[in-house]
């Protein structure tokens, strides 16, 4: 994947059955990840280099796609709320959130740089558990992985936490 793009990975909720209030975050399985075959390792992921080696390392963060616990929209042509996920949610959500914040970097390079070169990480949940990839064969762990990337952005009362 270019670096000149942001890449986003996939995660699955979970929610109470009986209330619908969010349980956790798990990475979804089905998504892809892993080091790129073509793309060198951009400068903004030297932070992540003894992950991601010496190719671009993919997702770069990650957002609710599983379908099956993806979002609700509604369709008023099916008269219901059918729950929608995959790529077509996660790409506009993350760029959703990024539009909320109010302020754009010069160009998505610069915008990875300082996200990936931001100490206080906080405005990312990190996803812990879970795999994805070709076979299942990466695993989510602490930091950046390969099913998650730096992770899904936090929101906070409806809006992406204060950074």
């Amino acid at each position: 994947m270019s670096p000149n793009v942001v890449a986003v990975g996939g995660t699955s909720l979970s929610r109470n059955p009986l209330t619908g209030a969010f349980v956790g975050e798990a990475t979804w399985s089905l998504a892809g990840g892993g080091p790129s075959p073509y793309e060198a390792r951009p400068a903004y992921q030297n932070s992540v280099g003894r992950i991601v080696g010496a190719s671009r390392g993919i997702p770069d963060v990650a957002a609710v796609a599983n379908p099956v616990t993806g979002v609700w929209i509604y369709v008023s042509a099916q008269g219901g709320w059918p729950i929608v996920g995959g790529t077509s949610v996660g790409s506009p959500l993350v760029a959703a959130v990024v539009n909320n914040e109010g302020r754009f970097s010069l160009s998505t390079a610069a915008e990875l740089s300082m996200t990936y070169n931001d100490p206080n990480r906080s405005h990312f949940s990190d996803i812990k558990d879970g795999t994805c990839g070709p076979h299942e064969g990466y695993f989510a762990v602490t930091g950046w992985d390969f099913c998650t990337g730096l992770g899904s952005p936090r929101v906070k009362g409806g809006f992406v936490a204060d950074k």
